[in-house]
C-alpha cells in the first residue's frame, strides 16, 4: 500500500511542476520577468528532482529560463540554458524534432541580439531544415525559421533576399493566422524595416502602419510592440523632414517602453537614441548629447562586451562634440566606435568607412591635413568595395581627397 502512496504524491509534486511552468509562463508574458523566473526555477528544481536525467520536462524548463534571461538582457546565462536544453533535445527526441528547432532558433535569436550575424544564421538555417523536412507545408513554425533568417539578412545589407523570407514568412502567416495575429503584424513590421532601408519610405510607412493597427487591437491596454511600429514610423517621418511628427512618435514609444520596462532595457536606448538624432537634426545639441549619453549608459549596461547599437551611441556623441567643436573628445568617442565597429565587421561595413570619413572630418578641423587626408582614404578604400562609381559617399571621399591634396 506505502508503493501507491508515494507514487500518488510524485505524481501530484510533478504536476505541481507543470502548474509552476504555467504560471510562469503567464508572467512571462505580462513582462514580469522576475516572478516568473522564480516560478520557472521551482518547477526546474522539482523536474531535476523526480525526472531522469534528460528527461523532456527538465529541457522545456531550461528553455523557459533561458527565454525569461534573454528577456532580460543576460544573455550569456540564457545561452548557457539554451545550449543545455538543446543537448536533452537531440539525446531525448528523434533528429528531426520541432523542439530541436525551437532551441536551435532560441540559441540563433540570442546570437543575432549579440550581433553575432553569421553564428545565428547557421542556426536559423538548421532549424528551417527540421522545420521544412518533418512539419506540414505553410506551418507557422516554418515561417518563424523564415522570418529570422530574414532578421539577419537584414541586418547583413542583403536587403532583397531579406525581402523574399520576410514575404514568404507573411504569406504562410496570413494563411495559418486570424488576419489581426501578432505574427502577421511582425512580418508587417520587418518588411516595413527593409523598405525603409531601401529608401521606399511612402511604402515603408503603409507596412508599419498596418503592423500599429494589428498590434493596437491584439493589446489594447499597451505593449512594447506598439512602441516598436511608433518608433519604425517615427524613423521615416524622420527622413522625410517631418521632425515635429517624428518627435512625436518616438515620444510616445519612449512613454510606452518607460512603462513596460521599470528597470530599463535596451528598447528605451533606442527611443532615446531616435530622439537625440531629431534634436541634432533640429540644432538642438546640448539636448541631443543628452539624450545620446542617456542612450549610451543603457547600453553600456546590457551590452558591456560590445554591440552595433553601443558603437552608434558613442559614434552620434562624437559627431556632437565635433559640431561643438570639442574635437579632441570627438576623437575619442570616434576612436572607440571605430574600434568596437573593426571588431563587430571584421570583414568591413558602411558604418566603419563613415567613422574613418568622420575622423577624418576632425583632424582637418585641427589643421591636421595629414592625418585628415589618411583617414579619408582609408574610408575612399573601403567606399570603393562596397559602392559602384558615382555613389553619394564614394563621391563626396573623392572630392575631399582632390581637395586635400591640391591644397597641399
Amino acid at each position: 500500500r506505502a508503493r501507491p502512496i508515494l507514487n500518488s504524491i510524485q505524481a501530484r509534486i510533478k504536476d505541481s511542476a507543470h502548474v509552476l511552468n504555467n504560471i510562469g509562463g503567464i508572467l512571462d508574458k505580462q513582462g514580469k520577468y522576475n516572478e516568473a523566473l522564480d516560478y520557472y526555477q521551482r518547477a526546474l528544481k522539482i523536474r531535476e528532482k523526480f525526472y531522469p536525467v534528460g528527461h523532456a520536462d527538465i529541457a522545456t524548463s531550461l528553455n523557459n529560463i533561458g527565454l525569461v534571461l534573454s528577456d532580460q538582457i543576460r544573455y550569456d546565462e540564457a545561452l548557457d540554458y539554451h545550449q543545455r536544453a538543446l543537448k536533452i533535445r537531440e539525446k531525448f527526441y528523434p533528429s528531426g524534432h520541432v523542439d530541436i528547432a525551437t532551441s536551435l532558433n532560441n540559441i540563433g535569436n540570442i546570437l543575432y541580439n549579440q550581433g553575432k550575424y553569421d553564428e545565428a544564421l547557421e542556426y536559423y538555417q538548421r532549424a528551417l531544415n527540421i522545420d521544412q523536412e518533418f512539419q506540414p507545408t505553410g506551418h507557422a513554425d516554418i515561417a518563424y525559421s523564415l522570418n529570422n533568417i530574414g532578421l539577419i539578412l537584414s541586418c547583413q545589407g542583403k536587403y532583397d533576399e531579406a525581402l523574399d523570407y520576410h514575404q514568404r514568412a507573411l504569406k504562410i502567416r496570413e494563411k495559418f493566422y486570424p488576419s489581426d495575429h501578432a505574427d502577421i503584424a511582425t512580418s508587417l513590421n520587418n518588411i516595413g524595416v527593409i523598405l525603409y532601408n531601401q529608401g521606399k519610405y511612402d511604402e515603408a510607412f503603409d507596412y508599419h502602419q498596418r503592423a500599429l493597427k494589428i498590434r493596437e487591437k491584439c493589446y489594447p491596454s499597451g505593449h512594447v510592440d506598439i512602441a516598436t511600429s511608433l518608433n519604425n514610423m517615427g524613423l521615416i517621418f524622420y527622413h522625410e523632414g517631418k521632425y515635429d511628427e517624428a518627435l512625436d512618435y518616438h515620444q510616445r514609444a519612449l512613454k510606452i517602453q518607460e512603462k513596460f520596462y521599470p528597470s530599463g532595457h535596451v528598447d528605451i536606448a533606442t527611443s532615446l537614441h531616435n530622439i537625440g538624432k531629431i534634436l541634432n537634426r533640429q540644432g538642438k545639441y546640448d539636448e541631443a548629447l543628452n539624450y545620446y549619453q542617456r542612450a549610451l549608459k543603457i547600453r553600456q549596461k546590457f551590452y558591456p562586451s560590445g554591440h552595433v547599437d553601443m558603437a552608434a551611441s558613442l559614434h552620434k556623441i562624437g559627431k556632437i562634440l565635433c559640431y561643438q567643436g570639442k574635437y579632441d573628445g570627438a576623437l575619442d568617442y570616434y576612436q572607440r566606435a571605430l574600434k568596437m565597429r573593426k571588431k563587430l565587421y571584421p570583414l568591413g561595413h558602411v558604418k566603419i568607412a563613415d567613422n574613418l570619413n568622420n575622423i577624418g572630418v576632425c583632424y582637418e578641423n585641427q589643421n591636421k591635413q595629414k592625418m585628415a587626408l589618411d583617414y579619408y582614404r582609408h574610408a575612399l578604400a573601403m567606399y570603393e568595395k562596397l559602392f559602384l562609381v558615382g555613389h553619394p559617399r564614394r563621391q563626396r571621399a573623392e572630392n575631399i581627397i582632390h581637395r586635400l591634396t591640391k591644397q597641399n
